[in-house]
């Protein structure tokens, strides 16, 4: 058994968390058999991936497959859709507006198509990735019978909009294009954290690659896609008088907050997505915030404790930019502990 270990990244920063899923999500897409992720033990603890028949070799050549499997001509990425008179990606959640209810439909329907297609070659993990990024809503309006797109999306999605930019256009064709042109050893140097190359954002000290899981600056191409597919891993329910709710997250408007679990062990994908989506995990996330009851916060610790979680971190979300266009970002994380009652 071999393990691969995220060096570079600590449980503070957003982007360490979404990286381990995206990376365990795609390797066990990819065929790995076994397959588990964690975070190793002590003072320092660093997120890995686990599997008994799994080596470098098969690491780096797996996130180079499905990075070309996702650039390929005819994928979804490179679906478009125009728009005002300009072309954008078909699958992106957060659009230019529609304008009217026949573009509306229009998209609707080579988005219908785009799915059947997955269906068809069972592309999952595609599959997941688009429910849980979201898409234009068209049920809900203002009075002028304006297309509020936004509340059908992701809060992990969130890609800067100004100048019409959009996340499947401007951040994950980029990135594919970006992994595709390395060798396996070198996304898995990237991975690793033995070499941090930012091919998309120029290696700038304001480079935004890492779209809103960390800090501004340079982010490893390979560990920001898989970063990017790890929302796939934290589910949005559609809600029709209010904005889609998101796995992993908590407030709104300008108080809001991401969290995620720090556990023992090493666990399956499918153990974490249902943790992620949990309600005993949004209410511990809740702590010192007032939002629940006592009693529900102490029910949830010992629910999460008995399923080896031993804390979770929790990331203010704050806005930077204008008004028009903001730019929403998660902020170095709080670590609240889990105690099981006794």
């Amino acid at each position: 058994m071999n393990d691969v270990i995220l060096r570079t990244c600590e449980p503070h920063v957003l982007l360490s968390h979404l990286a381990l899923y995206g990376l365990a999500a795609i390797l066990q897409s990819e065929g790995t058999p076994g397959l588990r992720a964690g975070w190793t033990s002590g003072g320092n603890p660093q997120p890995y991936v686990t599997a008994p028949a799994m080596d470098d070799a098969v690491v780096g050549n797996l996130i180079s497959q499905h990075a070309r499997s996702a650039q390929a001509e005819g994928s979804w990425l490179h679906r478009d859709i125009t728009l005002n008179g300009t072309s954008r990606a078909l699958m992106s959640p957060r659009l230019t507006p529609f304008g009217d209810d026949q573009t509306w439909r229009q998209a609707q329907r080579s988005r219908h198509d785009v799915l059947d297609d997955l269906t068809a070659s069972s592309r999952w993990l595609d599959m997941r990735l688009l429910a849980a990024l979201g898409e234009p809503c068209y049920w809900s309006r203002i009075r002028q019978d304006v297309i509020l797109q936004d509340d059908g999306a992701s809060r992990l999605e969130m890609q800067p909009r100004n100048q019409g930019s959009e996340f499947v256009g401007n951040r994950l064709r980029k990135l594919a294009d970006a992994v595709t042109a390395r060798d396996p050893g070198q996304i898995l140097a990237g991975l690793r954290g033995e070499t941090i190359r930012d091919e998309i954002g120029g290696d700038k000290p304001d480079s935004r690659t890492a779209t809103g899981l960390a800090s501004l600056g340079p982010a490893d191409n390979a560990l920001a896609w898989c970063a990017l597919w790890g929302i796939s891993q934290l589910p949005l329910a559609m809600r029709v008088s209010a904005t889609a709710a998101t796995s992993g997250h908590l407030g709104r408007s300008r108080s809001e907050w991401f969290y995620v679990p720090v556990w023992r062990g090493a666990w399956h994908p499918a153990r974490l997505r249902s943790i992620l989506a949990s309600a005993s995990l949004r209410v511990m996330a809740a702590t010192g915030l007032d939002m629940c009851p006592d009693a529900e916060i102490s029910a949830a610790r010992a629910w999460l404790s008995a399923r080896d979680v031993e804390g979770l971190v929790r990331f203010p979300i704050r806005r930077f930019g204008s008004d028009n266009a903001p730019e929403r970002r998660a902020m170095r994380g709080e670590l609240i502990p889990v105690r099981a009652l006794t």
